[in-house]
């Protein structure tokens, strides 16, 4: 029978460490290159088709959309200022919290877009937002 002394049952006992160490690095690797791709899926810019329907049903904005030749558009239907302005009093009269998004068209001049927020403004819709696509490289 072998006798083992406490100096031989110590040794024995050590954890390799380098192994786990490795595995360390590695995961930290994969959550950089993760978080990375994340980023350039954000920036990606996606052309959305033009519908006469809303296809989410999560989104309850009222969409105006000014086109490049400065004529206006209230969800589908092509209306002129100020029939977009009485539009908008008669449906901030029903839904006060209703949420209003503008989007211009990027050829648009600024003046029509202007124009759609003002029409907003006098309409009682102090909180309108405009909608744009963010591209920062």
């Amino acid at each position: 029978m072998k006798i083992r002394n406490r100096e031989q049952d110590l040794e024995g006992d050590i954890i390799n460490t380098s192994s786990l160490v490795d595995i360390m690095f590695i995961l930290l690797i994969f959550f950089i290159v993760t978080m990375s791709f994340n980023e350039e899926e954000r920036q990606v810019t996606v052309n959305l088709p033009d519908t006469d329907t809303n296809l989410s049903s999560a989104s309850k904005a009222l969409i105006i959309n000014v086109r490049q030749d400065g004529s206006y558009f209230l969800g589908a239907k092509r209306i002129n200022l100020s029939g977009l302005q009485t539009s908008l009093k008669r449906v901030i009269e029903k839904n006060p919290q209703q949420k209003i998004l503008v989007r211009g068209d990027k050829s648009a001049l600024h003046g029509h877009v202007a124009a759609a927020i003002a029409a907003c403004r006098t309409s009682g819709i102090l909180d309108a937002n405009i909608g744009y696509v963010s591209n920062t490289n």
